[in-house]
């Protein structure tokens, strides 16, 4: 997403909505040229008691100076997915970015996952921990980050038939989407992080993923 574009939706949405945390995240976060300007728009808009950035790590020893300044201009969060792979020094490094530009570090321990995948009649929405991982996603709004990319690219559906845009946004409107018990259209081929742990490792292939994240499955 283009920062020019984060910015329209944040002016839009600030006028409607008020949360805990907003954080800028992926995929990797920190794989966008833009990442600083991004996490200060985010900061400006006011939507949140607390901004920051969740990210795998693995870039954080390459990122500009004014990555870290505006952690701490904002007082902000930096959460960190540490996943097997990581260079144990990261962490060290991070903290002592905190320490001398005063924002905190959130690091965790990540060695399995769910699958993302299970064919079912979207009863996964009513009990799913992501279903309140409310995004903002180039013009639209959606209750989950999985819903911005699942409907298209797995399912042939509407990309944003889950959503629902932000231009023209009312409170009511809003409010009806945040509160809808009717699940999601993802929802229908989401494990919504249920099912038995899979040990860490790195696939080879995004074949390779889908295979054993159980895509096949749940669109059988």
């Amino acid at each position: 997403m283009e920062p020019s574009v984060l910015k329209r939706d944040l002016d839009v949405m600030k006028n409607h909505l008020r949360v805990k945390l907003m954080m800028v995240q992926g995929g990797e976060p920190l794989l966008h040229p833009n990442v600083t300007e991004l996490l200060e728009l985010i900061c400006q808009s006011g939507m949140a008691k607390c901004y920051g950035v969740l990210t795998n790590g693995k870039l954080l020893k390459h990122v500009e100076h004014g990555f870290w300044h505006m952690l701490g201009k904002y007082q902000c969060e930096l959460r960190i997915s540490c996943y097997p792979d990581l260079d144990p020094e990261i962490v060290p490094f991070a903290t002592e970015k905190s320490h001398a530009h005063g924002f905190s570090i959130r690091p965790q321990q990540i060695g399995a996952f769910k699958p993302l995948f299970r064919k079912n009649g979207g009863e996964t929405y009513y009990g799913c921990p992501w279903n309140r991982c409310l995004t903002i996603h180039e013009g639209w709004f959606y209750l989950c980050p999985l819903t911005t990319f699942f409907p298209k690219q797995y399912m042939g559906l509407d990309e944003h038939i889950d959503g629902i845009p932000i231009d023209g946004i009312t409170d009511t409107k809003l409010q009806n989407f945040l509160n809808r018990t009717v699940p999601l259209e993802t929802c229908k081929i989401c494990a919504g992080a249920t099912g038995d742990s899979i040990p860490w490792h790195q696939n080879s292939s995004k074949e390779e993923w889908e295979n054993e994240a159980g895509l096949k499955e749940a669109l059988a």
